[in-house]
Formats: structure tokens, sequence, C-alpha cells
């Protein structure tokens, strides 16, 4: 079915880097049909509204419910699409949402267009849950091996935005199942592209512009476990996908590639190698650490304990690339049932120990229909948040540690420039970038005609350039810190 080009969208995605890819195909294949995303310059009120939602606790389900039904107020005439692990793990709790017209589950992202215009004209008032999703009864008696799940979406187009840093999922699902999650009930067992088709998907995005490359999904680490010899042999976790990073660097174009989350057991020397090596490899881990704790970790049921957290950072520690090492953001979860201040206070100093630069740090949040609720030892909500604070104001001190080093020095190459931000003045024309080892960095804005670092102000997104750090500039509220320079 046509749909004229003036059809505007609106999607707002909540939650991680995969549901985030989600989001870049369900512009795709609407962007190929001829609609368009809404901006702040459009005098007229979109005809579609997408919520993207997250499933990953309880809090994450009522602001995706929040999110939709404040999109009705907004925009009464439009349809409301509701869609992410939300839509796909409740789907009758969502469609009762105040305004909600459809949901699209998980299963069917990659025909949601298809689904969503048919729905325009084809369907029934009465009719809101489209494609695969089931009810909730229904679904509570299928284990998610028992549905059909497609591999990860291998986008028609690049939407504009993406075409600077662009997130590329290789990997979806989890067989984990971790005693405080959901998500493997909304995204289904871990499938893998195989190598060839991850190699063609980043030739096609390098020759419309991509740059960087974030390597991601549900659980990167467990990519090619479902077509490898190895399988799912804890001793050889993580070798598929060091293999698929070396692969990348040795037969395309990238000029950069990222990684997204890893646990300390996906880590594995080869990697760490390819990070000494390969400087087209951005300089930059980021840990799904969650506890250091080797009895927080059983309860969890993550599959590595405090000696590997240990083992792992120390020899991330050791690579230094242009005399700096590597930058090491880490998640944590604090007040996890069970956890008595005791273990916290030997965590914190263990942490402080270790070599890291920065903490993204969550108060346990109970998900419904997880093991990890009827665990003993709940942590009272104000204990669980003082814990996070304390946790939260190391990480700062940490992170500035950091970046005062980097302002210190007389250049810091490698930026790439990524588009408009708003700067310490409050102005939205600055131009903010990453180094290589992901320091934010905020560029003043330039009259006409002016230039930073060779390259003329307009013409600076996607592009890699150098700046001259001038100063910090601090947000301990959002525990956020980037350099200004010229």
């Amino acid at each position: 079915m046509e749909i004229a080009r003036t059809k505007k969208y609106l999607l707002k995605t909540l939650g991680c880097k995969a549901n985030f890819f989600d989001g870049l195909g369900i512009e795709s294949q609407l962007e190929a049909r001829g609609w368009q995303a809404q901006t702040s310059a459009d005098p007229a009120p979109p005809e579609l509204c997408i919520v993207n939602s997250c499933s990953v606790t309880d809090e994450a389900d009522k602001q995706s419910r929040k999110l939709a039904e404040r999109l009705k107020k907004q925009y009464p005439g439009a349809k409301i699409v509701f869609t992410g692990c939300s839509a796909e793990i409740d789907p009758d709790y969502f469609r009762s949402a105040q305004g909600v017209d459809w949901v699209v589950g998980n299963q069917d992202k990659h025909r949601f267009a298809e689904l969503v215009l048919n729905g325009f004209t084809s369907q029934t008032p009465s009719q809101k849950l489209l494609g695969r999703v089931l009810s909730y009864g229904e679904l509570k008696s299928l284990h998610p091996m028992d549905r059909e799940w497609p591999l990860p979406e291998r986008l028609e187009s690049l939407p504009e935005h993406s075409r600077t840093r662009h997130f590329l999922k290789i990997q979806e699902g989890c067989d984990s199942f971790c005693t405080y999650c959901i998500i493997p009930y909304g995204r289904g067992p871990s499938r893998s592209l195989r190598p060839r088709e991850v190699l063609e998907e980043i030739r096609k995005v390098v020759d419309q512009g991509v740059r960087e490359i974030i390597l991601t999904g549900t659980n990167i680490g467990d990519y090619g476990i479902d077509w490898s010899d190895g399988g799912r042999d804890e001793s050889v976790r993580g070798l598929e996908f060091a293999k698929l990073v070396a692969q990348i660097l040795a037969h395309t174009s990238l000029e950069r590639l990222r990684l997204s989350s890893l646990d300390p057991l996906e880590i594995r020397p080869e990697l760490l190698t390819l990070m000494h090596t390969e400087h087209r490899l951005m300089p930059h881990f980021h840990v799904s650490l969650q506890a250091t704790e080797s009895e927080t970790l059983r309860r969890m049921k993550r599959p590595y304990r405090q000696e590997d957290v240990s083992r792992t950072l120390t020899a991330i520690d050791q690579i230094r690339r242009d005399g700096r090492p590597v930058f090491v953001g880490m998640d944590l979860i604090t007040g996890f049932p069970g956890e008595t201040r005791t273990q916290f206070e030997a965590s914190r100093q263990r942490l402080a120990d270790l070599p890291w630069t920065r903490l993204h740090v969550f108060p346990y949040s109970e998900r419904k229909g997880t093991p990890a609720t009827r665990l003993p030892g709940s942590v009272p909500i104000d204990e669980r948040r003082r814990r996070a604070r304390e946790l939260s104001a190391l990480s700062f001190e940490r992170l500035q540690g950091f970046y005062e080093g980097l302002v210190a020095l007389p250049k810091l190459e490698g930026i790439l420039f990524e588009g408009a931000a708003r700067g310490p003045d409050g102005s939205k024309d600055w131009i903010t970038g990453h180094t290589p080892d992901y320091a934010r960095v905020l560029v003043r804005p330039v009259r006409r005609h002016e230039s930073v670092s060779g390259a003329p102000h307009r013409s600076l997104q996607n592009t890699v350039g150098s700046v001259r750090p001038r100063e910090l500039f601090r947000d301990r509220a959002a525990q956020d810190i980037a350099i200004w320079g010229d």
C-alpha cells in the first residue's frame, strides 16, 4: 500500500542499545514506504506515534505505558502503536492503556510497517494485537524456545541521524535467565547473524557514509552459540565474537569499530590482543558487571565470580593506547536481595582498588515474574538508593580524574563529530563528538566562515578531527562530564 510522503511518524525508544537498533529498523521500514520522521519544525501533528518500550524492570514498564498515554493526550488524532519488550511480555496489559491503538511484539518488528500500515485500512477497532503477539495467558504457558523468533533485522536503508555512529545488531535474544531479568521472554533465545552477513551489512553502511559502528545485541558475548561447534560450552564463551571482530577489521574498510556490553568472561585474551594492536578498534569496554561479590553473583545467576572480575579488569588495564589506558564503563546493581551492608562495603572497597573509568549504578528494581522477587533478604528501597549514591560518588571522582588527564593535553585527536548539542552556556548550537576512548567533547559555536581543526563549522558532522581542550563541563547531577574546546 502506497502512503503519501507527507505522512509523519514520531518514534520514542526506551531502554537498551538493542532497542535503539530496533527503532532504526522501524524507521527504515516506514521511510521506505514514504513516511517521514516528525520534527519540531513541522506545523502539523504526526499521524503515527510509536512507543518502543523497555521491560527490564516494573518501573520501565510503567514509564513505557505512561509515555503511550501522554502521546495520545498530546496527539489525539494519531494512531498510537506500542511495541518492544513490554509489548511482547505482557500485551494484554498494554493494549488496555488509554489511547493505545495497536500492540506489535518483538517477534514481528521486522514486519512492523506492513502490520501497522495495513491496520490503517483493514483492521477493526477491536483488534489491537497485531501479528503473532500472544495474550498474557497464552504467553505464560510457553517457554521462549517454543515461539518463532526472527534473526536480527537487516535494515532496508539508514535514517539520516544514524549515518555517523551506527548501532549494528549482530545477535538477538538471551539464554542466561539471570534471576532478576525477564528479557529472555521478551527477546527469545540467542540467535546470531553469520559472519558473512555481518560483513555484508558493514560494507553496505560504510558505503552510505557511516564512520563508526557499535556492535550490539541482547547479549553479544553469546554471538555464534546457536551455530558454532562450541555451542554453549563456557570454556569458549565469547570466542566466536572475538573471531568476528577480527574478521571485521581484516575484511572491511570500516574506520572505527566499538563494542557494547560484555561480561568479564566474554572479554577473552583474543579480544584483548586485538584491542592492543588494532587502532581501528576503539579503546573502550563496557562491562556488564552487575556485582563484584561472588555470593551476590551466584544469587543473580551470573556465570563469573569476583576473581574473574579482578582478573579481567587487571588485564584490560595492561593495555595502553597512545599512552592512555582503555576506558572501562561498568553496570552495577546495588541492594540486590541478600546483599548485606558488610558485603556492600567489601564491594565498594574492591571497586576502589580495581582499575576502571566509570560506573553506571542502578538500585535494584523488582521485575514481576522473575525469581529474584522470591529471594530472601530484601533490602529497603531507601538503602538501595543510598548505596547507589555512594558508588555514584566514587564513579564521578574516578571519571573526573580521567577527564582531567585529557584536558591537560595540548590536543585531542581522532574525535568523531556527531552533531549539534547544548553547550555550557545553555545554547544548542555547539557541536558534540567523542574521542576514541569515548570522552565527550563539545566544540564552541563559531561564526560563519570560521573553522575548527580545518573544517567549516557546518561540515563538521561526520568528520574526524582534533580539538584543543580548554575546560571541563561538569554535571554532577547527571553524573556526566564533557570537555569543551576549540
